[in-house]
């Protein structure tokens, strides 16, 4: 297995002294990727900007995909974590929210593949199971907890930055009640029929949608009655 990149930072290198920092080049592709999309992600265009050559550039990294990691991290770095509480879905719901609002900041995070972990992002990982913690799931459990509340939130987020709406899921909810007097969908029908006295068309809140989203999950990964454990305080 390749060794980590955030590890071979400190190996030995030959050569003169390194003039850049793994964070320096981090920032920069993040600059340039908030700017001009992942397109313009290059290690030539990430060594004009940090004054040097592609090939010294070689010197940190090996390539494209060590830039992507780079940069993942680079943003992880921008959470700001507040002291767990206990309570599962509050403490969740936290860092989902700084999550969301990290991918609505850095749209090309969808893009990136998660492989190498820099130490941001498994300070991430770090607190999200420290919030699950409560629930006093087996590991396995833990984990894909993390992944389903993970997963939920990029896909959330990236159809946010394509400027859709959770209203508008399938058309949007007009539409589909228009397409129910064109057939018969008898299973439509009877939850238009049954609504409450919201009406069904009504839009849909983004806000409301991603906290619903975030609860649904939780209820199958934490059982209610195990989502709120207060820490009691160290004396």
């Amino acid at each position: 297995m390749p060794t980590s990149l955030w590890l071979r930072s400190d190996e030995p290198k030959r050569g003169p002294r390194p003039t850049h920092t793994l964070g320096d080049i981090a920032a920069v592709c993040v600059d340039l990727v908030d700017r001009e999309g992942m397109r313009a992600l290059s290690m030539r265009r990430v060594a004009e900007a940090l004054g040097t050559s592609a090939a010294s550039l070689y010197r940190y990294v090996s390539g494209k995909d060590d830039l992507l990691a780079l940069m993942a991290d680079h943003v992880a770095g921008e959470y700001e974590f507040a002291p767990l509480s206990g309570d599962v879905r509050a403490d969740v719901l936290a860092v989902a929210e700084q999550s969301r609002a990290l991918h609505q900041r850095h749209p090309w995070l969808r893009e990136v593949p998660a492989t190498d972990m820099g130490p941001n992002t498994v300070a991430y990982l770090d607190h999200l199971i420290g919030a699950l913690a409560p629930a006093k799931l087996d590991a396995t459990s833990t984990m894909m907890g993390v992944a389903l509340l993970s997963g939920w939130v990029t896909n959330f987020a990236a159809q946010e930055s394509a400027g859709d709406v959770a209203s508008e899921s399938g058309g949007g909810a007009e539409h589909i009640a228009t397409m129910l007097t064109q057939g018969d969908y008898p299973h439509l029908a009877a939850l238009f029929a049954h609504a409450d006295k919201a009406d069904p068309t009504d839009p849909l809140d983004n806000d409301a949608a991603f906290v619903a989203g975030i609860e649904a999950m939780l209820f199958g990964i934490a059982p209610p009655d195990l989502q709120a454990q207060p820490r009691i305080p160290r004396s």
